[in-house]
């Protein structure tokens, strides 16, 4: 049998209360931190899981941030789309209006000044932001795709950067230069002359191989100054009796001299564009569009490995700006400019423009709106995911309350006997046996 001495005895009753004591400090602990465990040796396993489910719900929780973002983006692209459609309605209305037969030149100039607020509004749509940065600008966020500018056509002597925009005119052998003011122009019989505008008031940095002056689209009927004394097509008090001196394509911004006058302003007797200050500065508004490559695509991350495109390319949106090509504002600008001239046929023409400027918005408000449905299918989806990694790390992690309290109120209860139960073990000593 053996022996039992009053050193195992306490070993043995210190060896219980300090397990009991490690039971009761556990309890208290899970109580006080409301987790089952709160060090990897508490469980192992249990640890690696709950910390897999707790990557999991951060990544779910960043996707969301992702797709709330992109879809206060998308909805301010709805709301412009929404926008651009109501310009283009009532800009065809108006067509529709004075393309009438019982329209008078007076009653299409007044039109035209409607159409001129709702071509500044279609700039400012172009113009939307979304924390302070343009979302038709691709990638480049901190410049506008579009914006009204005021430009100046004109030769400025000793610049090597603006070369003499118009070609020389050829004169017939038969035009001597004149000797006196009653020798006839010597411009006579020559055809009309195009010359392309160009900004001399804005140097263009993206235009290469050196920056450049930008060619002129998308001018303002209305604004153009500087040609005094010359009289434009539109301004014809007779048509039957006058004869206008210059008509300007304000779409294309191109100006053709038509009569020897214009042609004079320009050209010397020799045919030769003039080569100093001489010739008129022209004055014009004109919506310019930034010319770096605003085709970039923007994206968010919407679920582990799949991003989803938010933007909108301004060029399917707006339509290509190059010269000859077509857009929005050019689109706008070509009913302006048949109501600025009265020109009925131009009037016609511009509403089936228009009509394909409003399809373009269309097709892609509605490719926006399938976008804003699949991101509302994967943000519930996140949702979901996010309530079954809760719940799953909940159950590894988190305590039952009412479990533990009545644990704890055991492990207490045994705790405080055992304390007992030493107390009276520790008092015996050999003096009590003698």
């Amino acid at each position: 049998m053996a022996r039992v001495t009053f050193s195992t005895m306490q070993d043995t009753t210190m060896r219980y209360m300090q397990r009991n004591a490690g039971n009761l400090n556990k309890l208290e602990e899970q109580i006080s931190s409301q987790q089952k465990i709160n060090r990897p040796s508490d469980n192992p396993i249990g640890f690696t899981n709950a910390m897999n489910y707790r990557n999991i719900l951060s990544a779910l929780g960043q996707q969301k941030v992702s797709m709330e973002d992109g879809e206060i983006y998308m909805n301010i692209l709805e709301t412009t789309h929404k926008n651009i459609n109501s310009v283009f309605g009532r800009c065809q209305d108006l067509a529709v209006q004075a393309a009438s037969d019982t329209e008078k030149h007076q009653e299409r100039l007044f039109t035209n000044m409607e159409i001129r607020e709702l071509l500044e509004e279609m700039v400012s749509l172009a113009q939307t932001k979304h924390k302070d940065s343009y979302m038709f600008t691709g990638k480049w966020t901190n410049q506008p795709p579009y914006e009204i500018k005021s430009g100046a056509e004109g030769y400025i002597a000793g610049s090597p950067h603006i070369p003499y925009r118009a070609a020389p005119l050829t004169i017939p052998t038969s035009n001597p230069p004149p000797t006196n003011p009653d020798d006839p122009s010597p411009f006579e019989g020559t055809p009309p002359v195009t010359i392309q505008l160009f900004d001399r008031e804005y140097m263009d940095p993206n235009i290469r191989p050196q920056p450049d002056h930008p060619m002129v689209q998308r001018i303002i009927p209305g604004t153009v100054s500087g040609l005094n004394g010359l009289l434009e097509k539109s301004h014809l008090n007779d048509p039957e009796t006058e004869k206008a001196d210059y008509e300007i394509d304000y779409v294309n911004g191109t100006i053709t001299l038509l009569s020897n006058n214009a042609k004079a302003a320009f050209y010397d007797d020799n045919g030769d564009p003039i080569p100093n200050q001489d010739r008129p500065v022209i004055t014009f508004d004109y919506i310019y569009r930034n010319s770096i490559d605003m085709s970039g695509e923007i994206y968010r991350e919407v679920s582990t490995g799949i991003t989803m495109k938010i933007n909108t390319n301004p060029d399917d949106l707006f339509g290509k700006g190059g010269q000859g090509q077509t857009d929005s504002f050019k689109e706008i600008i070509s009913l302006m400019q048949g109501l600025w001239y009265n020109d009925q046929p131009q009037i016609n023409k511009s509403i089936n423009e228009l009509n394909t400027g409003r399809e373009r918005n269309l097709e892609l408000q509605a490719v926006e709106g399938a976008r804003q449905s699949r991101l509302a299918t994967i943000y519930d989806r996140n949702w979901d995911l996010s309530i079954n990694n809760t719940a799953a790390r909940s159950a590894l992690e988190d305590v039952d309350l009412t479990e533990t309290l009545t644990d704890f109120a055991m492990a207490d209860a045994v705790y405080n006997a055992s304390l007992q139960a030493a107390a009276r073990i520790m008092q015996k000593t050999l003096m009590d046996y003698l």
